[in-house]
Formats: structure tokens, C-alpha cells, sequence
């Protein structure tokens, strides 16, 4: 560890203390509030009464966690799947994959904070990783849904002001903005539009734009965790509002932590210094911190910054341990419990599901102590290969009409262990790349505020978006792949075997299980070459005759995302769903709600919307 003139104070502690306390008071509060979560409804979908504006936030935090903070500068619903393939397990390995990925998550997220705190006061990550996954897991099993989201509320106030204070100050003492990004370009650390298109380059303008479009697109559209929050929403009108102020946000959050990286590059340029390369930080997670205890050493703002990530952390924590107990509760439990236990007594069961959760997030997260590289990369290396697998399935079945359960499962399976393959083979082997240049000074001038650099030799993987040395095995190029195209590639190998999977198959289905409603499709070339005749479309479109998609968005206008609860209070049942009357939010007439969704035909759900 670091040794360093400036240390956490007693006002850093008592800021980072009262975040805490906040937090935990949050769900308390929901705890005891209103129906105190004695209901499924209230307690993972916050009675479907939330607010747009703190749904975007929580959202926006659940996935910008400590890692985007410290890994940027350094560097389901599956209920679908059942319907679509008329494969319950098919849904179930959706499911696996999805709880495998929240894990994963919950680990790395925990594992941001932890080091950087270690950084700045020495105290153990073990310990702080400890404290982290118990405060979560506190405030998650009594408050519910609404206690996650409000206290997301509170902590993206946190890492807003974390995020800005380091900017901000970080541009002032580098010498303004025009000599931040003076330094970079003299250093050449601004390439923006690198066009190779061999995969094996780190970062390239295809890497960013198209892996990182499909990642995030997965995380807003098909996560567990995201969709949760729309269904807490009223209509699909806020969920609209809400995808579109998360993505906003999400735009200026990620310029933010960029000129931060930047900021941080110049600060040291200037200085002739690197704290990497002379081991003055152990791994390059804890950079930033390390920034922040030399040029925002004033009375509690240390203790701000570090709020700020374990505010991260904590909102994504416990965004995964809602989630995983939604969907554990639906697809494992409810199935054999819910005919034989009260709705206080799911509740009970369900508060259980998240603190056993909350245990094997924190024994994740000690695993991630071993993985070296930026959290950044870890996170899209480890978590692209779970939305690529699950996105996979949820394409295969949109797109290819002919795909069935056989091709959806393989194809499922095949993505997963491919791509996760890549991922740890990369970590395995140590795949290195080449670095950009780093000033080579002693760092023993200036202001910076060390005394006593760490004899610890410094552990990173800061790379150069050139092409890696090909002299290697096989199998050594198919690691070297950029971990940007890790959901690309789990998306791929999932599709493609998908495909012929089904192809093969389809001669052994019955004509039931080839007929697949349109509403569980989306006609692509419908939508893409409207203009092409008719009988064009039919055959491009496998020969599905789909409505007109106009036709649809008028007749769903209006739909709600999730009818409520039945009786029983469970959520994500689409058999429990409307029979034979209109229903809204659990009403059966216009006049109870006033607003009338359009009743399900055959029990199914509406179809295709494609606004």
C-alpha cells in the first residue's frame, strides 16, 4: 500500500460513515412504510407505482457502478423464451445464465470500492468487501424495491459529486482543459478513430461502437434488473421516458469519468511521473484514488470521493439481489410453493433468497481479487459472454421464425461456454498487449503528496490499440480477441449454431411446435425493406404473415407493461393474466382505472410492438 501526506481525516470517515448509515436508513424506512413489504408486489415491484425519474436514476446506477468510476479513467426477462420456444427448459438455462451474470456482477462491483479504499486508509479489502455486501444485503431483504431505488436516488447524488469534484478540480490544477488535452495528444493517449478491423486490436472505433451498442443494448433491454424497474412503472409511456433520460445520463456519466482518465494522464505528465510504473500503486484501480489524496486533500472531500464509489457499488448490488430473487422465486420456488404458503410467508422467502444471495455475492468478490487488469475490462470480459448468451436466444427467437427449442438451447450453451472460454483463457494465459508511453521520472518532484512509494511491483494491463504479436499458438489469437467483443462473440456463437441446430431438427417437430405467433417475432425485413413487394417480404420473412405493423402499434398504444398481481400476489405470471375482460392494474372495467388495455387473446400476452 501507498503511504501518503494526505490520509483519510476524521470529517473523510465521518462522510463516508454517514453514506452508509443513509443507505441503511432507507430501507428501514420502506421497511416499516406503508404495507411494511408484506406483499410480492410491494416488495419487488414497489406496487407498481414508481416514478419516472427515480426508476432513470436507478437504473443509471445499477449499472454505473465503481467500475465505470475507477475502470473508465484506469482504461430477464426470460418468461419469453418459454412462450416463444414452448421450452420451459429453454427459459430455465435463460435463467441459469442470468443469475451466473448477477453474481459475477455483484463480485466485481464489490471488489472496485474495496481496492480503492485500501489505497487511501489501509484497511484490509477482505474486510471492506465484507461491509459492503452486508450493508446492501441489509437494506435490499427489509426494504424492497423501494428502498433500492430511493437509496439509488441518494447514492447517484454521491457519485455525481465524486465524479465532478475529481474532473473539475483534477482540469484546475492540470492547468484548464486545453492543457489537458494538449498533454494527452503530445503523448498520443487521443485515438479516436482507429478503423482496423482485426479483432485482436484492443480498442478500435468497431470494438466501441458495435460491441459496446450490443452490450448496453442487452443490459437496458433484456437484464433482469432493468426490466424490473420498467414493470415497477405504471405504462410503457414512462418506460419510454425512463430509457431515454438513463441513456442521456448515461452519455454525460461516461464523459465525465473519460476526462477524468484524462485529467489524471496530465496531472503526472506534468509532474514527469508515473505511479504505475513506479510502483507507487499496487494495481491501476487504485489511480484514481491515488489522484484524489493528492489534489483534493481538503477537510471530508476524500471522504466524499470514496463514498461515491462504495455508493456504485451498493446501488448495483442491490439492484442484482432484487432481481435474483424475482426471478429465482418465479422460475425455481413458486412452481412447487406458492399454492402452499400465505403472501407474508413468499414475502418471508423471498427476504431469505436475497441474503443467501448476498452471501454468494460476497464470496464472488473475493474471487475477483485474483483477476488482474482494470474492472472495466473485467466486467465487459466476464459479463459480455452472459448478455451475448442470453441476447442470443432472445434474437434467434425474434428474428428466425424456424428456430425451435433444440437450436435455442444449443445455441444458448454453446454461446455461454465459447465466449466465457475466451474470457478466462485470456486471464489464464496473461495476454499482454502494448503500452502507450508513460513519463519515466522518479515521481519524486512537484507537489505530489507521496512520501513513501509501495515495494510492491505494480500489477496492470494499460494497453495500445495496436495490433498484438501474432507469434503464438491457435488458441493464443483466439484469447487475444478484445474483451469489447466478448457479447459479440457470445451472441454469434450463439446464433449460428442456433440456426442450424433448428434446421436440422425441424424435421422432427409436430406442426404445433413449428407454428410460432407472430407476436413473439419481429418481421425485420418487414420493418427494414418496406418498400420491396409483398410476396418479397413473405419469403424474406420465412414466410411468416405478419400484421401490419402499424396496425399493431395502434392496437397496443396504450398497453400496460405488466398486468398486476392475481390473488395470490405473483408477479411475472402471464397464465394468471386476463382471461376473457379488459384488465388495468387489476381492474376489470375502464371506470375503476381509466385506462383500458385491450383484453389477451387465447391468454397470450399483446403482440409485437414496434415503436
Amino acid at each position: 500500500m501507498v503511504s501518503l501526506k494526505h490520509s483519510f481525516a476524521a470529517w473523510d470517515y465521518v462522510v463516508f460513515i454517514g453514506m452508509l448509515v443513509i443507505s441503511m436508513g432507507i430501507g428501514v424506512f420502506f421497511a416499516l412504510k406503508g404495507d411494511r413489504q408484506r406483499t410480492q408486489g410491494e416488495y419487488l415491484m414497489g406496487g407498481r407505482s414508481m416514478s419516472v425519474l427515480p426508476v432513470a436514476i436507478s437504473i443509471l446506477v445499477s449499472f454505473q457502478s465503481a467500475i465505470l468510476m475507477l475502470g473508465t479513467p484506469a482504461e430477464m426477462y426470460t418468461q419469453y423464451l418459454e412462450k416463444r420456444y414452448q421450452s420451459r427448459a429453454v427459459r430455465l438455462l435463460g435463467t441459469f445464465v442470468n443469475i451466473l451474470g448477477q453474481i459475477i456482477y455483484m463480485g466485481i462491483a464489490s471488489f472496485a470500492p474495496a481496492t480503492a479504499f485500501e489505497a487511501v486508509t489501509g484497511f484490509p479489502v477482505v474486510a471492506t468487501l465484507f461491509i459492503i455486501g452486508a450493508v446492501a444485503t441489509f437494506y435490499t431483504s427489509i426494504g424492497g424495491m423501494k428502498a433500492v431505488v430511493w437509496t439509488d436516488v441518494f447514492q447517484a447524488s454521491v457519485m455525481l459529486a465524486g465524479v465532478l469534484s475529481i474532473a473539475i478540480q483534477g482540469t484546475i490544477k492540470a492547468g484548464g482543459l486545453a492543457r489537458v488535452w494538449e498533454i494527452n495528444e503530445e503523448w498520443d493517449r487521443l485515438r479516436f478513430f482507429t478503423w482496423s478491423p482485426d479483432p485482436r486490436v484492443r480498442h478500435t472505433v468497431w470494438g466501441l461502437i458495435v460491441g459496446n451498442a450490443l452490450n448496453w443494448s442487452l443490459i437496458g433491454g433484456l437484464n433482469q434488473s432493468s426490466v424490473q424497474r420498467f414493470c415497477s412503472l405504471p405504462s410503457l409511456r414512462e418506460a419510454k421516458a425512463t430509457t431515454w433520460i438513463n441513456s442521456i445520463s448515461v452519455f454525460f456519466l461516461f464523459t465525465f469519468t473519460c476526462l477524468s482518465g484524462m485529467v489524471l494522464f496530465a496531472y503526472y505528465a506534468m509532474q514527469n511521473c508515473d505511479p504505475l510504473g513506479q510502483g507507487l500503486v499496487d494495481n491501476s484501480n487504485q489511480l484514481i484514488p491515488y489522484l484524489v489524496m493528492d489534489i483534493l486533500a481538503y477537510p471530508a472531500v476524500p471522504g466524499l470521493f470514496m463514498s461515491s464509489l462504495f455508493s456504485g457499488a451498493l446501488s448495483s448490488i442491490s439492484s442484482s439481489l432484487n432481481s435474483l430473487a424475482a426471478v429465482t422465486w418465479e422460475d425455481f420456488l413458486k412452481p412447487y410453493l406458492s399454492k402452499r404458503l400465505t403472501e407474508v410467508q413468499t414475502t418471508v422467502v423471498l427476504k431469505t433468497i436475497v441474503v443467501g444471495y448476498g452471501v454468494l455475492g460476497i464470496g464472488m468478490s473475493y474471487a475477483v481479487t485474483f483477476i488482474e487488469g482494470t474492472v472495466i475490462q473485467a466486467a465487459v470480459s466476464l459479463i459480455g459472454p452472459i448478455n451475448g448468451a442470453v441476447g442470443g436466444l432472445f434474437l434467434l427467437g425474434a428474428f428466425f421464425p424456424f428456430a425451435n427449442k433444440y437450436g435455442a438451447f444449443v445455441g444458448g450453451v454453446t454461446g455461454l461456454v465459447i465466449s466465457m472460454w475466451r474470457s478466462l483463457g485470456a486471464y489464464n494465459k496473461g495476454i499482454e498487449y502494448l503500452h502507450l508511453p508513460f513519463p519515466d521520472g522518479s515521481c519524486t518532484g512537484g507537489n505530489l503528496s507521496l512520501i513513501e512509494p509501495s515495494t510492491t511491483s505494480p500489477s496492470y494491463n494499460i494497453t495500445t490499440p495496436q495490433t498484438p504479436d501474432a507469434e503464438s499458438g491457435t488458441f493464443d489469437e483466439f484469447y487475444k480477441i478484445s474483451y469489447m467483443w466478448s457479447a459479440v462473440l457470445a451472441t454469434l456463437a450463439c446464433l449460428v449454431p442456433g440456426i442450424l441446430v433448428s434446421l436440422l431438427t425441424r424435421r422432427y417437430m409436430t406442426e404445433e411446435e413449428k407454428e410460432v405467433p407472430t407476436m413473439y417475432q419481429i418481421p425485420i425485413f418487414t420493418r427494414l425493406f418496406c418498400c420491396l413487394p409483398d410476396s418479397w417480404l413473405y419469403w424474406l420473412d420465412c414466410s411468416r404473415p405478419f400484421e401490419n405493423p402499424e396496425d399493431i402499434s395502434h392496437q397496443i398504444k396504450d398497453i400496460e407493461l405488466f398486468v398486476p398481481s392475481t390473488k395470490e400476489g405473483n408477479i411475472f405470471d402471464l397464465d394468471d393474466m386476463c382471461k376473457s375482460s379488459d384488465v388495468v392494474n387489476g381492474a376489470t372495467h375502464k371506470s375503476q382505472n381509466g385506462v383500458l388495455n385491450s383484453a389477451f387473446v387465447k391468454d397470450e400476452p399483446p403482440a409485437y410492438n414496434p415503436s
